[in-house]
């Protein structure tokens, strides 16, 4: 079975949507991408009666839009340093304050806000540090896969010895590994559209990655996510874009720190806010 072939209009549909739904951008080099993801639609006349579901506001056909348009390519440890980074200042955070709070905007399948966690308690050398990491994301199956904590050899290869060791599970009946106890309990999972008015988040934040999923976003909701995220981060808070990625007309907002590490910009002379409880 090849891939659905879309036309102009129905390409044009799809953009539109893209944009309305979830503030992505999509070029003409992304009609061939889309077409391939639309292989499982199995015919030409099942993604038109997509497209008509998801204009006419039906929930189902949205979401099963957003999974077509959105890259779920995630691994544990990408850009290690990173990890690195963000526990150490989790770490310091926790001491200023008794307690840290981070985001894992993203988070697709959840290897990115586990090797945080897995980071976090070494670092804090405890198995509940004193840290939540909230993982959003926003399609509903990639959060499903994420909250079951499962993983194939594949994907655990990535992890450094002494994690897989220490936090890797026997195999499942499915031959599928789980993460330990201690890993799954410092996570929690919850939907969110980068493009919507209002996110579903409340006080404060030490910690942001925000990796690979800014440079899909078209230019106004880029723009917008960033300053959002800059007004709910403490000043100095730290935020993580994929080394690839740029903030655009939000640099201002942040100081680099190289290597796709920024650090919020604070106002000369502003005090921090006062430190949030631990909720989420």
């Amino acid at each position: 079975m090849g891939a659905v072939i879309l036309t102009d209009e129905q390409f044009d549909r799809a953009r539109r949507l893209a944009l309305g739904l979830a503030g992505i951008e999509l070029f003409d080099r992304h009609r061939q991408v889309l077409g391939r993801r639309s292989e499982r639609l199995v015919t030409y006349a099942a993604f038109e009666t997509l497209l008509g579901a998801a204009e006419d506001g039906e929930p189902a056909a949205r979401r099963d839009l957003i999974e077509l348009l959105t890259t779920k390519v995630t691994g544990f440890f990408r850009h290690p340093w990173h990890f690195d980074l963000g526990a150490e200042h989790a770490l310091w955070a926790a001491h200023r304050h008794g307690r840290a709070r981070v985001w894992s905007a993203a988070a697709a399948t959840g290897e990115e806000p586990y090797s945080l966690a897995m980071g976090l308690i070494d670092v804090f050398r405890r198995d509940d540090p004193a840290v939540t990491i909230l993982a959003t994301d926003i399609d509903e199956t990639a959060l499903a896969v994420a909250r079951q904590a499962e993983y194939g050899e594949a994907a655990l290869a990535a992890l450094p010895p002494a994690y897989r060791a220490r936090f890797v599970g026997e195999p499942t009946a499915g031959g599928r590994r789980s993460l330990a106890p201690a890993v799954r309990r410092l996570v929690e999972f919850r939907r969110l559209n980068l493009a919507d008015v209002v996110w579903p988040l409340e006080g404060t934040l030490d910690v942001v990655f925000c990796r690979n999923v800014l440079m899909y976003l078209e230019a106004g909701h880029r723009y917008a996510a960033l300053e959002r995220i800059a007004s709910m981060l403490e000043p100095g808070g730290l935020l993580l874009l994929d080394p690839s990625e740029h903030l655009g007309g939000a640099a201002p907002l942040f100081v680099s720190r190289g290597n796709g590490a920024y650090s919020r910009q604070a106002a000369a002379g502003a005090p921090s806010r006062p430190h949030r409880s631990a909720r989420r």
